[in-house]
């Protein structure tokens, strides 16, 4: 099964920014006021990073880095534009390691979508970031989605019947009009 909710669909369109040269109190009383995750960074031009509940902790309470939400932002945040899927956008997080995706579009900030946000509208998705992040960690060429799926490689559908042939992850129906050539 292939994923066809696009990003734009999904997404928050309500995204909250705080500007370059704000406290990291003001980043903090903002997620808490909309118990959110993240805020955007703006700044001379549409997005200058990302500062999340865990870069607080972690870097300004942990290690007491800085004032300014610039001091411990992720500067240049990986963006996505509204018209990739959802499973683009898993894929991304997966690789990056990351939760939070700003989306744009002709360089204008239109929304956000997070981890939380794909598992909401599409659980099976789920399985899918948890296994891309096993296969980066293990090192491993498979494209296993779940415990019982697969994805085969040449029609990018997701089976339960899925073999290895020549080096590469085919679904039945695959195998078979290769059979027939």
């Amino acid at each position: 099964m292939k994923f066809k909710a696009l990003v734009k669909e999904v997404m928050s369109p309500d995204v909250r920014t705080v500007d370059i040269s704000d406290a990291i109190k003001k980043a903090a009383k903002v997620m808490a006021d909309h118990r959110i995750g993240s805020v955007i960074v703006t700044g001379d031009k549409n997005i200058c990073g990302i500062v999340t509940a865990e870069d607080i902790v972690y870097k300004h309470v942990a290690l007491g880095r800085g004032e300014k939400v610039s001091d411990i932002m992720t500067r240049d945040p990986i963006t996505i534009e509204p018209t990739k899927t959802i499973e683009e956008a898993s894929q991304i997080m997966a690789s990056k390691k990351i939760k939070k995706l700003p989306v744009v579009e002709n360089g204008h900030m239109v929304g956000i979508i997070t981890a939380s946000d794909i598992v909401r509208v599409e659980p099976a998705m789920y399985e899918t970031l948890l296994e891309h992040l096993k296969i980066l960690r293990s090192g491993s060429a498979m494209p296993q989605v779940g415990p019982q799926m697969l994805q085969c490689e040449m029609c990018g559908n997701y089976s339960d019947d899925v073999s290895e042939i020549d080096g590469v992850w085919i679904c039945g129906e695959c195998e078979e009009m290769r059979e027939k050539r």
